[in-house]
């Protein structure tokens, strides 16, 4: 496989990531995380953490779907292949989150920068981090809270 092969695959997988997070697929979110993940996101309380893949899963299921639509709009991805089996993806993203709450629609957006960790993993690259550096933001940060509010309230988390 060449070197531009490689990339485009890691490119690949980070987008097939994204859209699967807007989707709510948690089975294709499992098949492309390694275990375990270590991520670093802003709003993780006392920092960067190593996860097993199920606990990850389990984090984006605890609010992702407490919002009536969520759009991760990923940027042109910079994929370093560090030796064939380790490898960097940096880019660019847009993430939208909205509520509808009494007939208003309630948005909040964060514009940041990704680092993803990959590992090349029986044939495939899996996500083994995942770092998010914000570099602004639109709107209500709380309704973070609220999305992971209304999962408890429906009794059914994902």
């Amino acid at each position: 496989m060449t070197l531009a092969d490689e990339k485009a695959d890691i490119a690949e997988t980070v987008i097939r990531l994204f859209h699967a997070l807007d989707a709510h697929d948690w089975t294709m979110i499992r098949t492309l995380t390694g275990d375990p993940i270590d991520v670093d996101y802003p709003s993780k309380q006392g920092g960067p953490e190593r996860l097993g893949v199920e606990d990850f899963v389990s984090g984006l299921k605890g609010f992702l779907p407490g919002f009536d639509a969520t759009q991760h709009l990923v940027g042109s991805i910079v994929a370093e292949v560090s030796d064939g089996i380790t490898a960097t993806a940096r880019f660019h993203a847009r993430v939208t989150h909205l509520l509808t709450e009494a007939g208003d629609d309630l948005i909040w957006t964060i514009g940041c920068h990704y680092t993803l960790g990959l590992d090349r993993r029986e044939g495939s690259w899996k996500l083994r981090s995942s770092r998010v550096r914000v570099v602004y933001e639109e709107g209500d940060r709380g309704l973070e809270e609220l999305a992971r509010r209304r999962v408890v309230a429906s009794g059914s988390p994902g």
